[in-house]
């Protein structure tokens, strides 16, 4: 199980995250479609791989290989339960939830108009 610094994730300000994400458009299918299982105070899920694909509309290999990366990219943690089975925490890495912010002051600081020392 990888260490990625995240937080656990409502549903909504996951989707959110996801949408605004680097992640492929596939692995973000994946982590859509698990947000929807996911218990909207804690972000917790526990969907099998199956229900998860049939919710993503991916294989079953597809989705296993999507939630890996998004999980070592931080976007969700798997963790295995004492039968086997896998419930997930939808997590939003550190950071990431600020990039909406430094999206838009960037976009300010290049729509300013550029000044070259004092006017009076």
């Amino acid at each position: 199980m990888n260490e990625i610094w995240g937080r656990p994730a409502r549903p909504l300000q996951y989707a959110k995250a996801i949408a605004n994400s680097d992640l492929p458009s596939g692995v973000r299918a994946t982590c859509w479609a698990l947000a929807t299982f996911a218990d909207n105070e804690t972000g917790l899920a526990w969907p099998s791989v199956k229900k998860l694909s049939e919710a993503a509309g991916l294989s079953r290999a597809v989705v296993s290989k999507h939630t890996t990366l998004a999980e070592a990219k931080g976007y969700l943690r798997k963790d295995r339960r004492y039968n086997g089975s896998i419930f997930y925490t939808i997590t939003i890495p550190v950071g990431a939830e600020n990039r909406d912010d430094i999206r838009a002051l960037e976009q300010l600081m290049q729509e300013a108009p550029q000044t070259r020392g004092l006017q009076s």
